[in-house]
This record gives C-alpha cells, sequence and structure tokens, in this order.
C-alpha cells in the first residue's frame, strides 16, 4: 500500500499521504471529517493514481518505454561484466542480467562469454528472461550491439 500516515508534532498537523511512483497527494483528517473519511480519500486517490499509470500496485514497475538511463549495454536486462580469477591476470567476458522465478523473486543470471560464445550466453541469457516474463530484445540485434562492446 502506497499510503502513510503523517503526523507533525511540531505543527500538529494529521493526515494521510499516498505516494506513487513519484506522484503524492495529501489528506489532511481535519479538513476532510476524520480519520476513516481522509483515509477513505486516501484510498481511492491511490486507485486513481495507479490507474492513471496503468499498474496494479505501488510495488510494479511502470511500462517500460525503453532502455533506462543507467543502460550503458544498450540490450534490455543483459550487460557485459568482465571477471578475473584471483589466479590469473586475464579478464573474462560474462553476459550478466536478471530474471524471475515462478514464485517472482528476483534472480541474477551470469553465462561466460569465453566458454559459450557470444550468440549462445546472448540466446541462454534472453531464454532466462523470457521465462520470467521480462522485455527482451531480438537476439540478432543483441549480439551485434553486444559485439561492438566487447571490441572496445
Amino acid at each position: 500500500m502506497a499510503i502513510q500516515e503523517i503526523i507533525n508534532q511540531k505543527t500538529g498537523e494529521h493526515g494521510y499521504q499516498v505516494r506513487v511512483k513519484g506522484k503524492t497527494r495529501y489528506f489532511s483528517i481535519k479538513k476532510h471529517g476524520g480519520k476513516r473519511a481522509s483515509l477513505k480519500l486516501a484510498k481511492l486517490a491511490e486507485k486513481e493514481l495507479l490507474d492513471a499509470l496503468g499498474i496494479k500496485n505501488s510495488r510494479e514497475r511502470l511500462p517500460s518505454q525503453g532502455l533506462g538511463k543507467r543502460n550503458t549495454s544498450g540490450v534490455l536486462g543483459i550487460h557485459i561484466q568482465w571477471r578475473q580469477y584471483s589466479d590469473s591476470s586475464v579478464s573474462y567476458p560474462y553476459l550478466n542480467g536478471c530474471w524471475k522465478d515462478k514464485q517472482g523473486n528476483s534472480r541474477m543470471f551470469g553465462f561466460s562469454v569465453e566458454k559459450n560464445g557470444l550468440r549462445k550466453a546472448v540466446e541462454m541469457a534472453i531464454a532466462k528472461r523470457k521465462i520470467g516474463k521480462l522485455p527482451v530484445i531480438d537476439v540478432d540485434e543483441a549480439v551485434k550491439i553486444l559485439a561492438e562492446q566487447l571490441k572496445s
């Protein structure tokens, strides 16, 4: 639930605040006729905000509009990580990312590019993301993008 009871000791203000994905609304208990009435209005406002955003609850992610601003690989949900074994000075590329299991828990994966080859590692990574019903891009497109990164 995205509703929080607010009690300000200094000003004596008491009410409920609804927060959903950066949007907030506040309902004062004094102005809205008591605790139950303001809580009821807060629940209605939460439902309105969720409906406007097209999500079912405040923990759900917003429908993706493409890559996020922190994505550096250019491939949704997959990135390259260079790993180094403790007894070696050579680094090896891995494709890392995340997926969700049947219970909806986030899980991580890592596939060696050296061991599997880039195309097979991308196929395995995309297959993991499809299991969790997460958005993916075309395998050929992902291989092309990631191959460019591995060259540099």
